[in-house]
C-alpha cells in the first residue's frame, strides 16, 4: 500500500505537510517532456524479464567485489613497506639496516638511515595516490557514459582487466626484486593500467547504477547498502589478515595470492553475472568497443551537462555531490589518529588496530542492518537516513576530541555506530531524479570527484595537528566535527529543496 504523502499536523490544521518518500521522487511528472524523449531516442531499455529478476536475486556482483576490495587492502601497507625497502636498497645501504627501516626499531643508525629513505620513499607513494586520484577522474566519466550507452557488465570487465594488469605487475615486480636490485619508481607504473580504465571510480559508478537497474524505489537503498557492506567487508578482510599471510608466505606469495582473488573477481563477473541493460539493435559489444573512441559519448557527456533539468535538480545533485566530497574531507582525520592516541593514550600499533577492526566492523553492520533496519521497520526517507548518518559522525568525532581516558575512544566508535550510510542513502536519492540512460554517468562523475578529495585531506588534518600538538592535539577532531556538521547543513539544504520540488505551490 503506497505511503500517504501528505499529513495534517491535526485536527484544526490547514496547512499540508509533505512526508518524503521515495514515491514522491519516482512520479512520472518528473522528467520534462524533453528529457522523456531523450530517454526513449537514446535506445536503452532495461532488462525486465520475470526470468532475469529471479535470477539477479542470487546471483550478483557482491562476491566479485569482495574479492576485489580484500585485493586491493590486503597489499596496501605491504606495497608501503616494499616501496621504503627497494628504495633504501637503490641509495645503496645495506640489505640488514633496508630490512629495519620502517619496522618501528628505534637505533641511532636505523632512524639516520629513515632520515635519508622515507622522503623519497614518500615521493613514490605520493605520485601513486595522486596516478590513482587524477587519471580515473578524467577517464570514469568515459566509462560511465559508455556505460549507459551499453552496459554496465562490460565496464565492470574492463575495470577488472586493468586492476588485474596492475596486480601481475605488482606481483612480477616482486618476484623481480627477490633477486635483482629495481627502483622503486617501476611501482608507479604497475597502476597505470587500473587507472586508465577509472579505477575504482569506474567499477564503483557500474557497479551502483547495475544496483539502481534492477532495482525499485522499495529495495534500492538496501541493495546499494549490501553492495557497500561487501566492499567494506573485502577491505576489512584484507586488513585483518595482512599481517598473517605474510608471516606464513613470501612477499611475492602474498600478491600473487592478491591476484588471484582479482582473477577469480574478473572470471566470476564474466561467466555468471548478466547485464542489466539491453542495447540497441547496433550494440553489440564488438563495435561498441570501437565506439569508446568515438567523439558521440564525448556528445553524450556534454549532452547531460548542459541539459536544461526540471525543478532544482541540478542544485540537489551538485549538493549531493559537495555533501559526500565535505564527508570524504572530514573522514582524513584518521590518518593522523594514531599519532594523537599513540601520544594522549600511549596505544601501541596493535591496540590501535583493534579499535579499527571494530570501528569497521561497525561500518559494514550500518549498511546491512542499519539500512535495513531504518528502511524497513521505522520506514525511514533516504535523506532521513543520511541525517542520521552525518548526526553519527559527529558525535564520534566530538566525543573523541573530549576524551580524556582511552576507553572513551571506544565509546566514541558506539555513538557513531551508524556513520557510513549516507553515501548510500544520497546515491539511491539521486537516482529519482535521473532517466536510466544517464545514471552511470553521474555516478562516474560524483566517484571521479570525491576521489580527488584525499589529495587534500592528509595536507589539512596534519597542518592542524602539527599547529596544535603541543596545546591541543585533539584539535583535529573538532576541525572533522566541524566539516560534518556543514555536511549536515548541505543535507538540511537537499532536503528543504526536494520539498519545494514536490510542493508546486511553493514555487508561485
Amino acid at each position: 500500500m503506497p505511503i500517504q504523502r501528505i499529513r495534517h499536523t491535526g485536527p484544526s490544521s490547514s496547512t499540508p505537510v509533505i512526508a518524503m518518500d521515495e514515491t514522491t521522487f519516482s512520479s512520472s511528472s518528473m522528467y520534462s517532456s524533453g528529457e522523456e524523449e531523450i530517454l526513449a531516442s537514446e535506445g536503452l531499455r532495461l532488462s525486465r524479464s520475470t526470468r532475469w529478476r529471479e535470477r539477479s536475486r542470487h546471483v550478483s556482483y557482491e562476491p566479485a567485489v569482495l574479492l576485489f576490495c580484500f585485493a586491493l587492502s590486503l597489499s596496501e601497507i605491504e606495497l608501503t613497506h616494499q616501496i621504503i625497502y627497494q628504495t633504501c636498497q637503490v641509495q645503496g645501504f645495506e640489505l640488514h639496516d633496508c630490512l629495519l627501516v620502517g619496522t618501528g626499531v628505534s637505533t641511532p643508525g636505523v632512524a639516520e638511515i629513515e632520515a635519508q629513505v622515507k622522503p623519497a620513499a614518500a615521493t613514490v607513494t605520493t605520485t601513486i595516490v595522486v596516478i590513482k586520484a587524477v587519471i580515473p577522474a578524467f577517464s570514469a566519466i568515459v566509462f560511465g557514459a559508455w556505460s549507459d550507452r551499453y552496459g554496465r557488465k562490460p565496464v565492470v570487465v574492463i575495470a577488472s582487466f586493468g586492476l588485474l594488469f596492475s596486480y601481475v605487475g605488482l606481483a612480477g615486480l616482486h618476484y623481480l626484486s627477490s633477486f635483482m636490485q629495481l627502483n622503486s619508481w617501476y611501482y608507479v607504473a604497475a597502476y597505470i593500467p587500473f587507472s586508465v580504465v577509472g579505477g575504482m571510480a569506474t567499477l564503483g559508478a557500474a557497479l551502483f547504477a547495475f544496483i539502481a537497474d534492477v532495482t525499485n524505489d522499495q529495495n534500492r537503498t538496501v541493495r546499494m547498502g549490501w553492495m557497500n557492506a561487501f566492499m567494506l567487508a573485502g577491505t576489512l578482510a584484507g586488513f585483518c589478515s595482512s599481517k598473517y599471510i605474510l608471516d606464513w608466505t613470501s612477499t611475492t606469495t602474498f600478491f600473487v595470492i592478491a591476484t588471484i582473488c582479482v582473477l577469480l573477481g574478473l572470471l566470476y563477473t564474466a561467466l555468471l553475472v548478466e547485464d542489466s541493460i539491453i542495447p540497441s539493435s547496433d550494440g553489440e559489444l564488438g563495435p561498441s568497443l570501437g565506439e569508446f573512441f568515438s567523439i558521440s559519448l564525448v556528445r553524450d557527456i556534454a549532452k547531460a551537462a548542459s541539459r536544461k533539468r526540471t525543478r532544482f535538480v541540478w542544485w540537489i545533485l551538485w549538493l549531493i555531490i559537495f555533501c559526500n566530497a565535505l564527508i570524504e574531507l572530514a573522514a582524513g582525520g584518521s590518518l593522523v589518529e594514531f599519532s594523537f592516541i599513540h601520544h594522549k593514550f600511549d596505544w601501541s600499533l596493535m591496540q590501535y588496530n583493534h579499535f579499527v577492526l571494530i570501528e569497521r566492523g561497525l561500518a559494514v553492520l550500518a549498511n546491512v542492518v542499519g539500512i535495513l533496519v531504518l528502511k524497513r521497520l521505522f520506514e525511514w526517507t533516504d535523506t532521513v537516513v543520511a541525517l542520521v548518518s552525518i548526526i553519527s559522525y559527529i558525535a564520534g568525532s566530538t566525543t573523541k576530541g573530549f576524551a580524556a581516558e582511552g576507553w572513551q575512544f571506544y565509546l566514541a566508535c558506539g555513538l557513531s555506530s551508524l556513520k557510513g550510510m549516507e553515501w548510500i542513502a544520497l546515491l539511491s536519492v539521486s537516482t529519482y531524479f535521473l532517466p536510466s540512460n544517464e545514471i552511470a554517468k553521474f555516478y562516474a562523475l560524483a566517484f571521479s570527484l570525491i576521489g580527488l578529495i584525499p589529495l587534500a585531506s592528509p595536507y589539512l588534518f596534519g597542518y592542524v595537528y602539527e599547529a596544535t600538538e603541543s596545546s591541543g592535539p585533539e584539535m583535529y577532531n573538532f576541525v572533522a566535527a566541524g566539516i560534518y556538521s556543514l555536511g549536515f547543513l548541505i543535507l538540511g539544504l537537499i532536503q528543504w529543496l526536494v520539498n519545494r520540488r514536490n510542493q508546486p505551490e511553493l514555487l508561485l
